[in-house]
């Protein structure tokens, strides 16, 4: 697909998931280097960029956010481990962005990278523009928190890509629930009054929304209280103190992303 562009450090790209993506889809291939991108844009319009970034040296970090400038309006994925993403924290704030995790299977893999060129390689800025936000909103995300602070940070991580709705207690969760029935709910395992596993028995006593994924918001070290919160069979738990890919991470394979 010549309109997918590739970028890696030889001596650093994860070689089974490279071979994978170029005997499959044959993209166009660069190093971290600006005059073979532009070289590369000369060839033909550029619609989607992948670029390996794992454990990449400096000078090509530097490269990168060049090349990412140049391909301003261009969306870019970058494919590493969770911990090598955290420095790209900026990069990933943006419209544009998406990354893939690795290690992974190909198998795995394959799947969301199909997704990525379902959605956004061969269309125009006006049609991807368009479609990522239908797909951003098309699932509706209900955090329940009575911490300001929190919500605030999961309300921007999770804005560009949900659509998010906020209660802050145990009964405003029911009321909200008796009115409308989002995708899934983050609920606060610790809340006063009526706390996140009194809410959740409630939630599965009512047939109309008994379904609906649940995932507990912990800042709970203990795994005793952690264990029993599990008895009521909720989708998992995200620890208060995730970092941004971690915590995306866990709600987006909730919905098979």
């Amino acid at each position: 697909m010549n309109d997918i562009l590739v970028i890696r450090d030889p001596g650093n790209a994860d070689k089974t998931i490279f071979d994978f993506i170029k005997n499959r889809y044959s993209p166009r291939v660069i190093d971290f280097d600006e005059k073979q991108a532009e070289s590369a844009l000369s060839a033909g319009k550029i619609s989607l960029i992948f670029a390996f970034v794992e454990d990449i040296p400096s000078h090509c970090v530097v490269e990168l956010r060049r090349i990412l400038i140049f391909f301003k309006d261009v969306h870019f994925c970058l494919i590493a481990s969770s911990g090598a993403l955290e420095k790209y924290d900026d990069l990933l704030q943006r419209n544009t962005s998406h990354y893939l995790l690795i290690p992974a299977a190909v198998n795995e893999f394959k799947g969301r990278f199909e997704y990525l060129l379902e959605n956004f390689a061969g269309k125009t800025q006006e049609d991807l523009i368009s479609e990522s936000e239908a797909a951003m909103h098309s699932r509706l995300i209900l955090l329940v928190d009575d911490d300001p602070v929190c919500l605030r940070n999961m309300m921007n991580w999770l804005k560009n890509f949900y659509q998010v709705a906020v209660v802050k207690s145990c009964a405003d969760c029911i009321a909200y629930l008796s009115q409308k029935k989002p995708d899934l709910i983050l609920l606060d395992y610790e809340m006063p009054v009526c706390n996140g596993v009194q809410t959740l028995e409630m939630i599965r006593s009512e047939k109309s929304y008994s379904e609906i994924p649940v995932m507990f918001l912990t800042g709970v070290s203990d795994m005793e209280k952690v264990r029993e919160a599990l008895k009521l069979k909720p989708q998992g738990y995200i620890l208060k103190n995730s970092d941004r890919t971690e915590f995306l991470n866990k709600v987006n394979a909730v919905f098979g992303f």
